[in-house]
Formats: C-alpha cells, sequence, structure tokens
C-alpha cells in the first residue's frame, strides 16, 4: 500500500506581537529615560597614559577651566540637596523645594553663593548657560574660600550617610589652566579641615606612539 504524502506548506509565523512589543519598549525607554543637562563649562583635559577608570558613584569632581575658575559637581543627587541646603543655611539665604530639586539636576556648579538664588530661577538651560559664560568660578581666594565650604560640607555630608567614609574626589583641569591655579587648588585640598591627600586626576587617554 502506497505511502499517503501529506501536503507540504512553509509554517506561517504572525509577527504582530512581537511588533507591538518593540513599539511598547521603544516608547517605555523615550517616557523613562532621563538627558544628561549640557555641562556648564567646556574643559580640555590634558592626555596620558593611564586606562585607570574613574569610578562615577559617590564622586566629588572639582572643575578648573582655561580661565581658572572653579567649579563643584557630585554625582549622588541626595547628597547634593543635602549640601546645597546647608550652603544655604551657612550662607543665610533661602532656597525653595523647587530650587533644591533643580540643583541636584544640574551638573557641575560654579557660581557664587550670593547668586545661587537667582541662578536656580533661571528656567531656560540657555538662560543659565549665559550666566555660566558670565560668572567668574567659585570663588577661592583668601577671606571668600568658598570651595573650602564646598569640599568640607561634601565631606561631612557623604560621611555621616556612609558610616565615616569620606567620597572619592577627582581634579579636572584643563590643560591650558595656569600652573598657579592648579596649585591654589591643591593646597585648598591639603587645608587641615579638608586633609585630601589622595584624589583623581581626569584626563584623556593619550594614542601610543608605537
Amino acid at each position: 500500500m502506497p505511502k499517503i504524502k501529506m501536503p507540504r506548506s512553509s509554517p506561517s509565523l504572525d509577527m504582530t506581537p512581537m511588533v507591538d512589543l518593540a513599539f511598547l519598549l521603544v516608547t517605555f525607554f523615550m517616557l523613562t529615560a532621563q538627558f544628561r543637562p549640557e555641562e556648564a563649562v567646556a574643559v580640555d583635559t590634558p592626555s596620558s597614559m593611564s586606562q585607570q577608570p574613574i569610578p562615577t558613584e559617590n564622586l566629588m569632581t572639582i572643575v578648573v577651566d582655561s580661565a581658572g575658575r572653579v567649579f563643584w559637581d557630585f554625582t549622588d543627587k541626595k547628597v547634593r540637596a543635602a549640601v546645597i541646603k546647608e550652603m544655604a543655611n551657612r550662607y543665610r539665604f533661602e532656597l525653595t523645594e523647587e530650587q533644591v530639586v533643580r540643583f541636584t539636576n544640574l551638573n557641575a556648579i560654579g557660581i557664587p553663593l550670593q547668586q545661587m538664588s537667582a541662578y536656580l530661577d533661571l528656567n531656560s538651560p540657555s538662560e543659565r548657560k549665559e550666566v555660566d559664560k558670565m560668572s567668574r568660578g567659585i570663588p577661592y581666594e583668601d577671606g571668600n574660600n568658598q570651595l573650602l565650604d564646598w569640599i568640607r560640607v561634601t565631606q561631612l555630608i557623604f560621611s555621616s550617610e556612609a558610616g565615616g567614609k569620606n567620597p572619592l574626589v577627582a581634579l579636572k583641569g584643563d590643560g591650558n589652566v595656569n600652573y598657579t591655579t592648579m596649585n591654589k587648588v591643591i593646597k585648598i585640598f591639603q587645608s587641615p579641615t579638608v586633609k585630601i591627600n589622595r584624589f583623581k586626576m581626569i584626563t584623556d587617554l593619550e594614542e601610543s606612539r608605537i
């Protein structure tokens, strides 16, 4: 008895659920993504052969641009919020909760504390960018060393949150900055109230010449 041949047919696959899933994922990432705000200052870092990565958590960064202006930054939003509240208390100016939230979402800050409240009132990033261009950075001269206060308050708040540990510190200086300025910042690091003797230098990886 001859075998019965079954008719051959190519399998079909309904891709509609997969397409729906793909669009749902795209929509989810679009709605939940948080874009990093534009940097307040552009810094052309010097090159080096070091390949050691810089940590991204619990990192306090002091930025020095080519004009010698100094900026402060910290990666953790909770610590940032506590720092600006304490700085407002020390320098006796008021901040709303909206201003505090705005501060936590910014990058490096290079504004004298006397101008901070007005700076955080600006709604447009372009307006803040114009103020950043005109700002002289965080004061760090004798008699008005706000940079020292920024660093010390950050250390105290982070230490209370992290069980006595100090935050990681990085120094990001422009390759064209005057050495005297960098030396002043490093001396602030080494001051008795701060005592930062170990810190990271942020550089660009230099290509091998071999």
